[in-house]
């Protein structure tokens, strides 16, 4: 009989902690002040892209970058610039020209809420876009060749907030980055 006493005990504590936890557990998915009963949202998927008219030469603004090693100036298509508040993105169109005097065009998209990018066409010699056949978000480099990427969304696109700046604040801070600098957003 003093054997079963103990077997006993721990049955009943099984069963106990075994209650204890489906009431806490039902209970939490009933009570969202308990931190459950939450659905997660949808992952966010992005809306049609319309390729912009191929840019003009009196469209292009030069943009600042922080390297002065750079082999490469860099243009915005103003006329190209959209950005979508909702979706803390901007796209636009970035023509690079090498110091030898050739250009690459692309076609590009920054999310500011994820410091990511997205190439979505690359420009041809006879003035047109064609489609990128591998193109997904990608995590923005600080450095490299491409570091336009990194200046337009620390510097120009994005806000503190994770947020796309409105078009015509991107403008105004590529236009007259001196501004920005006084202010000490950018650190040269």
């Amino acid at each position: 009989m003093m054997r079963r006493i103990p077997f006993l005990y721990s049955a009943l504590f099984i069963v106990s902690i075994s209650f204890a936890t489906t009431t806490y557990a039902e209970q939490e998915n009933d009570n969202p002040d308990l931190g459950g009963g939450f659905t997660e949202s949808a992952p966010w998927k992005e809306g049609q892209v319309d390729f912009p008219d191929y840019p003009l030469q009196e469209n292009l603004i030069k943009v600042e970058v922080d390297r002065v090693d750079m082999p490469f100036d860099f243009y915005l298509d103003s006329k190209s610039l959209v950005s979508l508040k909702n979706d803390a993105l901007v796209r636009y169109t970035v023509v690079v020209q090498s110091n030898s005097g050739a250009k690459n065009v692309l076609f590009e998209g920054i999310r500011c809420s994820t410091g990511e990018y997205r190439t979505y066409a690359y420009g041809t010699l006879d003035n047109s876009f064609v489609k990128a056949t591998t193109s997904s978000w990608k995590y923005i480099e600080e450095s490299g060749f491409m570091v336009h990427r990194y200046n337009f969304f620390k510097y120009y696109m994005c806000s503190d907030e994770q947020g796309s700046n409105p078009i015509d604040e991107i403008l105004r801070k590529i236009r007259y980055p001196e501004d920005f600098q006084i202010s000490g957003e950018r650190d040269d």
